[in-house]
């Protein structure tokens, strides 16, 4: 099944290649740029692996695959632009190298894209759930800039952040292939599946940029932080108390500086991240359940693997 899933990813890669090269708009120097920052693809492989336990063809499942990492693309061409952020995945961000106008045109594309090959199947099914999906992703996006150096950011509101920016579109993954196969009564349990496995999924990407080293991550370390964002760890360690509250406090108010890597050290140190992983746990063990009503198969048996989320990140 590894074998089999690595020459999935390979095909959904040349799937996105023929995408960049057939998108009227892209420049060739936007396609080079597209071409060289491949992600994990675990949208894709998730909504691949769901779509053959429903008993879908191959080929369609490849195309939905593609679109939803255009989306997921496209989201984070915009994100790194809002957060000023410089660096993607080892790379300079688009918006560094080819200008802020010109790489939000971008991620437009992308997204118009993927549009274009949900109406390929004929089904107004599958374009409502990735309209509707899309939206509330975007409007997730506003709600955390809304929220950056908020100081009393509580977990009800953190988790619903994630939930419109990351979850979303995780819960579209799942859903797709039911939507594709026909099976609206399926959509609501695979959707749950989504949402839940993309909870734990942000809660884990959180925690890795307190945790991982600059090289591991493939962009800054404790970016959240320097750009206002509490994650859960955050919120944890605040609610708590911890010995630096006060400097994390004083920094989102007036931007005094801080010393990043001692607040680093001692959130580790509260055991704020250990409780986050928990949470993460939480969230992983629900999607479990929901996966595992379904038939036994060697494809609900790799979900089940990559619900081992602290070994994608070696945490």
């Amino acid at each position: 099944m590894e074998k089999f899933l690595k020459g999935v990813r390979e095909r959904i890669e040349g799937f996105l290649q023929k995408c960049y090269r057939e998108t009227k708009g892209l420049s060739p120097e936007q396609v080079e740029y597209l071409s060289r920052s491949s992600g994990k693809r675990i949208r894709a492989l998730l909504l691949f692996s769901v779509g053959k336990i429903l008993g879908c063809k191959d080929n369609p499942l490849i195309k939905l695959g593609g679109a939803v990492e255009l989306i997921h693309s496209a989201s984070l061409f915009h994100d790194d632009i809002i957060d000023e952020a410089e660096e993607r995945r080892g790379l300079a961000s688009a918006h560094v190298v080819f200008g802020i106008d010109k790489a939000i045109i971008l991620g437009d594309l992308l997204y118009i894209k993927a549009i274009s090959i949900a109406t390929q199947f004929g089904k107004m099914r599958i374009i409502d759930l990735m309209a509707e999906e899309v939206g509330g992703m975007i409007s997730g996006e506003m709600d955390e800039s809304l929220n950056l150096f908020r100081i009393d950011l509580k977990e009800e509101d953190y988790f619903r952040i994630i939930n419109g920016k990351t979850a979303r579109l995780f819960a579209l993954s799942a859903s797709l292939p039911a939507a594709l196969k026909g099976e609206e009564s399926l959509e609501a349990e695979l959707s749950s599946f989504g949402e839940k496995f993309g909870l734990a999924f942000q809660i884990l990407d959180d925690v890795a940029d307190i945790v991982l080293d600059r090289e591991r991550l493939r962009k800054p370390t404790l970016s959240d932080l320097r750009e206002g964002k509490l994650s859960l760890p955050y919120i944890l360690y605040l609610k708590e108390g911890g010995r630096l509250s006060g400097r994390i406090r004083r920094f989102f108010a007036t931007n005094e500086p801080i010393d990043f890597e001692a607040v680093r050290k001692d959130v580790i140190r509260s055991g704020a991240v250990e409780r986050a992983l928990g949470r993460m746990e939480e969230f992983l063990r629900e999607a479990r359940e929901i996966i595992g009503r379904f038939p036994p198969s060697p494809w609900r048996e790799a979900i089940l693997k990559y619900s081992d989320l602290r070994g994608l990140y070696g945490i």
